[in-house]
């Protein structure tokens, strides 16, 4: 006859074995574990957008400077691959969000598959960054700009909302999350942007040299500051500078507002999406135009340079006889 052996406890003696935690217990400690994480994100999301800028240095690296100078032959087509590849990341990104507001498995908190019913509010948001898709060319400089916009409003939408998150619910909501991809989506962009203007540097780096100065210009990237970024974000309707305000002291663990549900943000959240999308969708149309036509236009201005030198060089021959 077969005995069951009693397992000894780890305490010593032939105690019994514990009992598994019951469903209702497993499921409050997972939700205490979530907690727990979700605390721990959240101050430190916070507290490091205290210690940096999100929109500065978003491809994590330093620039080292101009590589070896490339011949004038060279330089255009090299300069045509540097807008081709910057159209292809522009238009990558435009894609996966496209894909990602069709996608029903994904919860979509900020919904702009009907925008054209928000028309009305339309005027409001004028001072959202837009480009002219029927232009010719894409100023990097301006770009650079706008896309750093673009980031700080995400962040500063996704950390009002995360206040309210963590007051209230513990856990990362669905707008939260969205406005967490919008951002990194804006932030790649503008990574791009920056490889771009560098690489244009490289291109150009030591040439048109004149008395000391330049006559080619390198292009300038200019990070704005977080004054100038919140004065900026102060024109939307929600109060974004002054939620961000009390989220980070709530990071730190000291007294802030109690943060209430904002129909607002949402409102915001909406637009600034929508805007986002839209200047992709032009970035990338004016760069595929600006590649095409950009070694034509230097053909042109090249054969119309030895028209103009070959009269004079007759005229010289002429006057020598």
């Amino acid at each position: 006859m077969c005995q069951l052996q009693q397992f000894a406890h780890p305490g010593g003696g032939g105690g019994a074995i514990e009992a598994a935690p019951t469903p209702t217990q497993s499921s409050r400690l997972q939700k205490r574990h979530n907690a727990g994480n979700f605390r721990q994100r959240f101050q430190r999301e916070l507290n490091g957008s205290i210690a940096r800028l999100d929109w500065e240095n978003t491809c994590g690296g330093n620039w080292t400077g101009p590589e070896d100078r490339v011949r004038s032959t060279k330089r255009c087509k090299k300069r045509q691959l540097v807008i081709h590849a910057l159209q292809n990341n522009t238009r990558s990104e435009l894609r996966s969000l496209r894909a990602e507001n069709k996608d029903t498995a994904i919860t979509k908190a900020i919904d702009i598959s009907q925008q054209r019913k928000w028309a009305l509010h339309s005027g409001t948001y004028k001072f959202l960054p837009s480009l002219n898709a029927s232009s010719s060319q894409l100023n990097l400089r301006h770009v650079h700009r706008d896309l750093q916009f673009y980031v700080g409003a995400f962040s500063y939408l996704r950390h009002a909302q995360l206040h309210w998150d963590y007051s209230n619910t513990q856990t990362e909501s669905a707008m939260s999350a969205e406005l967490g991809r919008l951002r990194k989506s804006a932030r790649h962009v503008l990574c791009s942007v920056e490889v771009a203007i560098n690489a244009t540097n490289r291109l150009y780096a030591g040439i048109g040299q004149k008395n000391g100065r330049r006559t080619v210009p390198l292009l300038r990237r200019k990070i704005l500051s977080r004054e100038l970024m919140e004065k900026r974000l102060q024109q939307f309707k929600t109060p974004l500078v002054q939620l961000h305000h009390e989220a980070t002291l709530s990071a730190r663990g000291l007294p802030a507002e109690q943060p209430t549900q904002s129909v607002q943000l949402a409102v915001d959240a909406r637009f600034v999406k929508f805007e986002y999308v839209q200047y992709l969708n032009s970035a990338w149309k004016i760069l595929a135009r600006q590649r095409k036509q950009l070694c034509r236009n230097q053909s042109q201005r090249q054969g119309n340079a030895l028209k103009q030198r070959q009269p004079s060089q007759v005229r010289d021959r002429t006057q020598s006889n």
